[in-house]
């Protein structure tokens, strides 16, 4: 009885507490500092409705101002769709003067989530302010509008972005399920890049501010995630198209580049000088932009460059429209918004998969063409261990010296190796490295790996040496 007593005590008070707090917030609200209205501000390039000042402690302000066909009194709500302006101060006038209002609190007065922080205002004058502090104004785009209107966008917004969201996540186990079955480094790079991409438009679409209740914000976070898929990319692109021997400097090369690449966010960080977060966009692109250009030499020659280079350059392509426009405000380029980057990367996630899985095809049908020569000369061969057989048998052979092709046909009989596992099993014998048997047989390190690792399971063996016994012992 004295627990409920106490329970129904703290909710009471509870309850109290936050309906005291909301009639000091409707009493006392914080009114704007005085001499901004006097500023002199400068509309800011792109941006009719908008306009820029700052004023003697360096704050960054903003005047906007409500669009006449919404200038009737009526509710509205204001928001700035991005997540890299979510630390700023809202002013509007709802009769008393300009007062500062408080994010994410709805009509009624109840706390919401969202994916930005969100105003819900009835304004007695067209124009707004806002308090920037001293976050620069390049990039900002601002919306105003009904909460009706505003609803139906967000749900269409929210759609669209988990539709992307799917696509993306089945992209990242498909290829990791792919990874495990062939091993191949090329699945797991391409599933890291489809991740830090995710986590890219995940932070963008404001998903972590909306999760987290509007704690969640780190600064430099999209930065530095730019920074790890573009070096993703330049990998999964040196990787995919096998260029170890177009481009067999690639390591020495590639270690200044990526070093390059975080050093310069790393100066941005540290000193927020616009000049390093411009050097480091260069980097982003030209070191993937270096491995496209030599798939772009491997075009006529190589099916799978003619494959990568379509997609993945676009993706490209768009992204630095996008980011010309984001931070030069060209009006040209007003067309890549984040909408079409993400339209454009979904193609991408499309067409990149199907590129993979027609990969694996081609090595599958290669597996299955020397499977198939593999049968034809099966006859040949049990008809010469037969005659060995008899060699033996008659005192005319011995093991020092077996024909060649006797031997090859005992361990086809003996092991069921295939024509490929033989030709590796002979390379072994002549104590080649896994490099120089793939450059010999003009397969990738990875194939060879694979019939390597079927040869030990076939021949009941650990390693070289005792497969080279085996050989021996014939």
């Amino acid at each position: 009885m004295k627990y409920r007593r106490y329970l129904r005590s703290v909710i009471f008070l509870s309850v109290l507490s936050i309906s005291f707090g909301q009639v000091l917030y409707a009493q006392y609200p914080s009114k704007i500092p005085s001499g901004v209205s006097h500023l002199k501000f400068d509309v800011i390039a792109g941006k009719d409705s908008l306009y820029t000042a700052k004023d003697q402690h360096g704050n960054t302000w903003i005047k906007g101002y409500i669009p006449s066909a919404m200038d009737d009194g009526m509710q509205l709500v204001f928001r700035i769709p991005s997540s890299q302006h979510t630390d700023y101060i809202f002013y509007a006038d709802q009769g008393k003067g300009f007062v500062q209002l408080v994010p994410n609190i709805n009509i009624v007065g109840q706390k919401i989530q969202s994916r930005y922080p969100l105003y819900f205002f009835q304004s007695a004058a067209r124009e707004y302010y806002l308090n920037l502090k001293h976050v620069p104004v390049r990039g900002i785009d601002v919306e105003v509008s009904r909460p009706t209107a505003f609803l139906h966008q967000e749900t269409v917004a929210l759609i669209l972005n988990n539709l992307y969201y799917g696509l993306s996540l089945m992209a990242i186990v498909f290829n990791i399920v792919l990874y495990r079955i062939f091993k191949d480094r090329r699945f797991i790079l391409y599933s890291m890049l489809q991740l830090s991409l995710l986590l890219i438009f995940f932070y963008e679409d404001g998903m972590f501010y909306f999760l987290s209740r509007g704690v969640f914000y780190m600064k430099h976070y999209l930065v530095w995630n730019i920074a790890v898929c573009a070096t993703l990319a330049g990998l999964f692109a040196y990787h995919f198209l096998d260029l170890k021997n177009n481009m067999p400097h690639f390591r020495r090369w590639a270690r200044p580049f990526i070093a390059g690449i975080f050093g310069s966010v790393l100066l941005y960080t540290l000193t927020e000088i616009l000049f390093f977060r411009y050097l480091a966009s260069v980097f982003f692109y030209l070191f993937p932009g270096i491995c496209l250009y030599q798939a772009i030499r491997m075009f006529r020659k190589d099916v799978y460059a003619r494959f990568l280079l379509v997609p993945f350059g676009v993706i490209i392509l768009i992204s630095a429209f996008y980011t010309f426009h984001k931070y030069f405000e060209w009006p040209l380029l007003s067309f890549f918004d984040m909408h079409v980057v993400r339209l454009t990367h979904i193609m991408g996630i499309v067409g990149i998969s199907f590129i993979l899985v027609y990969k694996v095809k081609t090595i599958q049908d290669e597996n299955e063409m020397y499977r198939e020569s593999l049968d034809s000369h099966l006859h040949v061969l049990e008809t010469l261990k037969k005659a060995h057989t008899e060699l033996l048998k008659n005192g005319n052979g011995n093991e020092a010296n077996h024909p060649r092709q006797e031997i090859i046909a005992e361990l086809r009989s003996q092991y069921d190796l295939t024509e490929r596992e033989l030709e590796v099993l002979r390379c072994i014998q002549e104590r080649w490295s896994n490099q120089e048997i793939a450059e010999k047989l003009c397969i990738s390190l990875s194939t060879t790996k694979y019939h390597v690792g079927n040869l030990y399971f076939k021949l009941d063996v650990k390693n070289r040496k005792e497969a080279q016994q085996v050989i021996q012992q014939l």
